[in-house]
């Protein structure tokens, strides 16, 4: 029986490429795919009327809790109004979502891209019934044609063309903004908190996480609260959690920040596309290429330009980065921080298909790079295999079928409560 989704999009251009990657997925099992833009919001709900009366949608898939509370008739939630499965991929940490979380629908099935964020809304979340791991995708650009500028086309069926090794413009490329500095807006008053010294939690606690980086921000969290006596209920330590969450993003842009100082003062060029490289205090070093905020599908195209796609995980330990994933699609040598996921999947691929650095170990970052631009046959070949490893593993298309065989397919999902 055909199955008719509907996928919500509007508010980030990140979320509206996974869409269109996603819904080109599930067309090619034969699914009805719709997209609404909340954006135009009367029209979207003009469309979400006409699809809901006849009970006629079978799923709607959104990222980060994306129109989780629409609503037709006040304090009901059209999900749960007509029992509509809502499959709610979080593409960040959870306790960057609380209130959604909190209020999720009834009717939810919460997807988590790192093993670890799964027992995070196991423990604290219990109200959702259905929470699975469900890895990042990645997408490949089709280069060959021509797009608008912050557009591109994606590659979803067959193989795209990539640029050769030696036809790339840029040796290195880092992809993403230094969070430190969107997560001065998530900083509270810290001498507001009267039940601990929060000043002291901040300091003692990042200088954990970055001597001990294997560590997630919640463990480090409650490792100092309980070594000062505090003993919360899971509640309440879910609440300091989430109100402290900061730590986390100062925490992963520190990394990213060394990460690519040390090449540059190492005499290798990069260029870095994300916002805040500009506000650092080396930002004016010759081998530093900054080309501000860029688009997503930009993004894509840039990789495709690139010999190494360096990466630095979002303090993701048990899960793998879609910037991984799309430098493989992009047919270039990924160069990335390790986690529990890459060990058990990635490196026990028979070939290379990325190198890996520690955290601990970064000032090795510098060797790593410098090695494999000096042996471009090498760093061909890595790329090749990272190619076909992703293409195999790691594409919206087998995160389609995942999702239609586990939940739409044999009818698995159950919202009893």
């Amino acid at each position: 029986m055909t199955k008719t989704l509907l996928f919500i999009g509007g508010i980030y251009d990140t979320i509206d490429l996974f869409n269109e990657a996603f819904a080109a997925a599930f067309r090619q099992l034969g699914c009805i795919c719709h997209v609404i833009d909340i954006r135009r919001e009367s029209e979207a709900m003009a469309r979400l009327r006409e699809l809901t009366k006849d009970h006629m949608l079978d799923g709607v898939i959104a990222f980060n809790n994306i129109g989780y509370n629409l609503s037709f008739t006040e304090g009901k939630i059209i999900w749960e109004e007509r029992n509509i499965p809502y499959f709610n991929i979080l593409m960040d940490h959870p306790f960057h979502y609380a209130n959604a979380l909190k209020h999720a629908p009834k009717t939810s099935v919460v997807f988590c891209t790192d093993r670890n964020h799964v027992s995070f809304l196991h423990r604290f979340y219990p109200h959702l019934k259905q929470v699975d791991f469900m890895p990042h995708a990645g997408m490949e650009a089709d280069v060959t044609k021509y797009a608008k500028a912050g557009q591109c086309h994606l590659c979803t069926e067959g193989n795209a063309y990539h640029p050769a090794m030696e036809e790339r413009s840029f040796d290195v490329l880092y992809a993403g903004g230094l969070s430190k500095y969107v997560a001065e807006g998530l900083v509270p008053d810290l001498g507001d908190i009267t039940e601990f010294d929060a000043f002291d939690l901040t300091r003692q606690v990042l200088s954990e996480l970055i001597s001990h980086p294997d560590k997630t921000t919640e463990q480090t969290v409650e490792e100092y609260l309980v070594s000062i006596g505090k003993r919360y209920t899971d509640e309440a330590l879910n609440h300091w959690i989430t109100e402290l969450r900061f730590i986390d993003s100062y925490a992963t842009s520190f990394y990213r920040e060394q990460a690519v100082r040390l090449l540059v003062e190492n005499g290798i060029r990069v260029a870095v596309f994300g916002g805040g490289w500009d506000r650092c205090e080396w930002a004016k070093h010759p081998n530093l290429m900054y080309g501000g905020k860029v688009l997503a599908p930009q993004v894509l195209e840039l990789m495709n330009h690139s010999r190494i796609v360096l990466n630095t995980m979002t303090w993701y330990k048990n899960g793998i980065h879609d910037r991984v994933i799309n430098g493989m699609l992009a047919k270039a040598a990924v160069v990335t921080d390790g986690s529990v996921y890459l060990e058990e999947t990635v490196k026990k691929e028979q070939e290379t298909c990325m190198v890996s650095f520690s955290l601990p170990q970064i000032q090795r970052l510098p060797e790593i790079v410098e090695d494999l631009l000096a042996h471009p046959k090498q760093m061909e070949q890595i790329a090749e295999n990272g190619y076909w490893y992703a293409k195999s593993h790691h594409t919206w298309r087998q995160r389609a079928d995942y999702i239609y065989t586990t939940y739409l397919n044999e009818k698995r999902t159950s919202f009893d409560t």
